[in-house]
This record gives structure tokens, sequence and C-alpha cells, in this order.
């Protein structure tokens, strides 16, 4: 039985029920996997035509369901978060990351990067039209393509949309669904004429609590005075309040008048709207441990998602054990930017050692294989747990580095290296191991006949340490492979596979090695050296 809509005309999934505490909520599916040699093109391009899905289950978490009651949605992993996004980049941003095969064939400037979820804000309406926009393009170049409904082939894309806590209350956090959905799906309404049967495209909508109520310690943050989706600031709860529309504050009461109880009254809200097939899930955001108590009593379905930091994950043990408990699906949102924040940290050095180490052609690695960056170490790490993720930036490079094809493919990790990644990142979050006098932190050890050869995996399972890593950035329009010039024999030794081009690849050298980068021609396009006072990290550009 299909599910009915509210204000969509195009049906959603049936609900399909899995246990998130179980061991098979993680689902990364590729077509039969190419090595990099196989898949480099004669002129040295790069093709990757292997479909990656990366998805989690979703549980329906309620105290009444049924034995053999429907299961939970199934969302992506990995998305891409507007949320703070300038106003100006949010269509090409969109257009890079939900590029699709679909698409593709009216858009050659865009790899299918995969991604599938965009998580939105409401904290500006500009902010969702923009998203409407770009999905309306997604849709028209869709319907140009030679793709359609009678293939068999179908693209979801799933939107996650937030209550602010000026809109908490029955009343009013159903206005504010009401006008996302009317914001970012205006050609989906039943007068639009467009129905799954005349689309090859697919929405899921998922929508979040914020947070649980107003704090004015918000408006003093560095996150809301820096934010581009708050165009004008506020000082305090209160002025936020009474700058409202009278739309808004005529529908209902004011969420600062009961401020324990409003996010309660926008639960029910959330579910009425997921019984009537409106919602694929409901969760919440900024939570704490409290009121997530009070949330698991009250509840009559889910939550499905809770939305919170790096910080929370690592550190609310007590909480994230209930979370997994009640089946409930968490996402980071800042995992990104909470690892760049201790980059000059010892524990950021290792986890780029432990990137740059799948570089090395010696690893074997199945994935592309030119080495990861500290960010990308920490987001394989997240969604090889089931944890989802989103990677928000304004880089094409770095959406792709970054994307849901990059993370699927990464080798899993070694219970011994998952260690390490925990370590470092709590290190991170607590903020400890920062204001070395050693630049990025690492110790280095001294070089003995060290030959390529050497950069593998200690005895123990871990990154031999020292060394330093150096990052290539190759903007030419071909793949470039990296080599190193032996110190005696003057042998060319191959460290990398192909680099594509946009993209970084990470290596681990010595000080004074000569490296040398060719493209799939043979052809030499630049040498490179190691400087000797060299320590931690060098960049080098390929151009």
């Amino acid at each position: 039985m299909k599910r009915s809509r509210l204000y969509l005309t195009l049906p959603f999934l049936l609900a399909l029920q899995i246990d998130l505490a179980s061991a098979a909520t993680l689902r990364a599916t590729q077509s039969p996997a190419q090595s990099p040699d196989d898949a480099e093109n004669n002129d040295g391009s790069y093709t990757n035509n292997a479909p990656t899905q990366l998805t989690v289950k979703l549980s329906r978490s309620t105290r009444h369901r049924a034995k053999g009651s429907q299961e939970g949605a199934i969302i992506p992993l990995v998305g891409v978060g507007v949320g703070n996004s300038p106003h100006h980049k949010i269509p090409f941003i969109l257009a890079s990351a939900l590029s699709s095969k679909t698409n593709k064939q009216t858009d050659n400037n865009f790899e299918d990067l995969h991604y599938r979820l965009v998580d939105t804000s409401h904290t500006d309406s500009a902010l969702e039209v923009l998203v409407g926009r770009s999905l309306s393009r997604l849709l028209s170049s869709e319907g140009k393509g030679k793709s359609s409904p009678s293939s068999g082939t179908r693209d979801e894309y799933h939107l996650l949309i937030k209550i602010h806590h000026t809109h908490l209350g029955y009343e009013r956090t159903m206005l504010s669904i009401q006008n996302s959905l009317s914001d970012i799906l205006p050609g989906f309404s039943s007068n639009s004429g467009t129905s799954s049967s005349s689309s090859t495209i697919d929405f899921r909508v998922h929508a979040v609590i914020q947070y649980p109520r107003c704090y004015d310690s918000f408006f003093m943050s560095e996150t809301y005075k820096k934010s581009p989706n708050f165009p004008v600031k506020h000082s305090s709860c209160r002025e936020e309040e009474d700058a409202l529309d009278a739309a808004t504050k005529s529908v209902g009461p004011s969420p600062l008048i009961d401020t324990e109880n409003a996010w309660r009254r926008s639960w029910r809200a959330l579910e009425e709207l997921y019984h009537h097939g409106t919602l694929e899930s409901i969760g919440v955001s900024n939570f704490g441990p409290f009121d997530m108590k009070s949330l698991y009593e009250i509840s009559t379905e889910g939550p499905h998602i809770y939305q919170g930091s790096l910080r929370t994950l690592l550190m609310e043990e007590v909480m994230i054990e209930e979370l997994i408990r009640h089946g409930v699906h968490y996402q980071c949102t800042d995992a990104a930017s909470a690892v760049l924040e201790g980059k000059d940290s010892e524990a950021y050095a290792s986890l780029e050692r432990m990137g740059a180490k799948h570089g090395s052609v010696d690893e074997g690695d199945s994935s592309d294989a030119y080495g990861y960056s500290a960010v990308q170490v920490v987001l394989g790490w997240l969604v090889q747990r089931g944890v989802g993720v989103f990677p928000g930036t304004t880089s094409t490079a770095h959406l792709a580095e970054n994307s849901p094809m990059t993370l699927a493919s990464m080798p899993k990790f070694s219970p011994r290296e998952s260690l390490d990644i925990e370590t470092a990142l709590l290190t991170i979050v607590k903020g400890e191991g920062t204001g070395s006098k050693e630049i990025g932190g690492i110790t280095r050890t001294e070089k003995e006949d060290v030959t390529p050869e050497n950069v593998e995996l200690a005895p123990n399972g871990s990154q031999l340490d020292g060394g330093i890593v150096a990052t290539f950035f190759n903007t030419l329009q071909r793949n470039i492979r990296i080599f190193q010039v032996h110190p005696e024999t003057g042998r060319q030794i191959q460290l990398s596979r192909g680099i594509p081009p946009g993209r970084s690849g990470r290596l681990i050298v010595e000080s004074a090695d000569v490296l040398i980068a060719y493209d799939g021609h043979g052809v030499a396009v630049k040498k490179f050296l190691v400087e000797e006072d060299t320590y931690g990290r060098v960049d080098f550009i390929c151009e």
C-alpha cells in the first residue's frame, strides 16, 4: 500500500523496518571494482562508471510498533549541507553535487558524485527558495535526457528540512513544514501535472526540530554571527520573536510562553505528518540528555534521526548508548569543520599520515588509492560506523573528495586504525595537543636508506611514525603519477597511482626526496624537491 501525500504528489516508498543497532544497517553497493590502472584511458584521463549507494535503513523506533509492521525508510549516509552556505554559491554547489547520469547528458561540466541528500535550514526562506530552484533545474535537465520511467531507472533524492526555534509549537511547526515544502518543491503540487509516472526522479522529505527551545546564548555564538542565513541579526530570543512576520505570529502562540512544552507540541505535529505520509522520517537536533529522555517517553513514533556534533558523538557516551538502544540514526553535522579546527595538532598530523599511507601503490587498495586527507579519513571512519555526515563546502574539489563515491570506495579501517582515529578525534575535540613547537606536531625519524617500499604498515598495524605528508594538487586536464628518484641508484620508483584532474594525492615522503610527476603518456610534467628543513607537511602543485 502506497503512503498518501499531503503536500506532494510524488509517492513515497513503503517503509522498511530494521533495528539501527543491528549489524546490517550500513549498505555500500558498487558495480564490480576496477583497478585504477584498468580505469585509465589512453590519454591519461580517468573514467569511473561504478554507481555507488551509501545508505542506512532507519528504524521505526516506536513504542507501539506492532510485529510485522512496516520497516524504516532508507536514507543516504552522505549528504551535502547548504545551511551555512553563502546564497550566491548554493546553485553551483547543488548542481555539482546532484548531477547524475540522468541529467549529465545536458550538462557535461559535472561528474556524478552521487550526492542524493540535501540538508537545508529554515532560518532564511531565501535559502530554501534557492534549493527549490536548483531542484527544478535538476528535474528540467532530467526531462531532456534520454532516460524515461519505462526504463525502470529512478533517481531518488532526499531533502532534510528544519523547524527553527521560532516555529516551535503545533501550529507554527505545521506552517514551517508547509512553507518549506512550498519553497523547496513548488513545482510538485497536485496542480503542476507532475507525477511519479512522468518523472524518473522521486523526492523524500525528512524533518528535524533544530533546537528544543531558544537560547539567548545562541545569538552570541560565532556560528550565528558569521552565518549568511541570518540576514538580520538579533541579540535575544525576545527580540527575534518580536521581529517575526505577522502571519507566523497569528498562526500559533509564541514558543517563549512555554519553553518546556513547545517542542512537545511540535513533535506531535511531526508525528501526524509522518503518519500521513508527508514526511519520510522525523527527528531532532541539539537535544540534550534530559530532553531526549522526555522525547522517548512522549513519542508514539520515532525519533528516527538525531543530528549532533562530533563532540557529542564522542563525549556523551550515555546519551549515545540511549540513541543506539532506541534505534536512532546519528548524523554528524560538523565533522569536517571540527577536524579542521585541530589542524595544528599532533592528532591531526596522525590522521594525515594515515590517509597518506593509502596513497602508496604498495597498499593494494581497491579504491582510487591516491591518498586521503585527514577530513576524508574521519568521514570514512564515521560512515563505516553507520554515522551520517554532511561535508559542507563551496569547493567542487572538496565536494568530489568527500562524495559518497569516494567514501564508499575507501578501504575498511582495521581495528587498530579505528582506535587510532578515535583517539586522535578525542584529542582534537578536547582541544588537546595544540601549540606544539613542531610544525604539524610530527616527530620525525632519521632517514636510513628509506625507499618508497618502506612506506607501509608497521607490524602492529599502525602507520610508521615520522615522514612528511606531501600533498600533490593536480591542476592539469589529465592524470598524473608521482615517482621518486632513488638517491643512490637514480632509479625512478612509482609512489602513487593516477591522481585525476582537479584532485589531490597524498603520500608520505622524506626530506631531500626528489619527486617527478608524469602524465599518462609518460611525459614528465614537473620535478619536486623536498627541502631538507621541511617538517610535518608540504604542498606541491602540478601545473
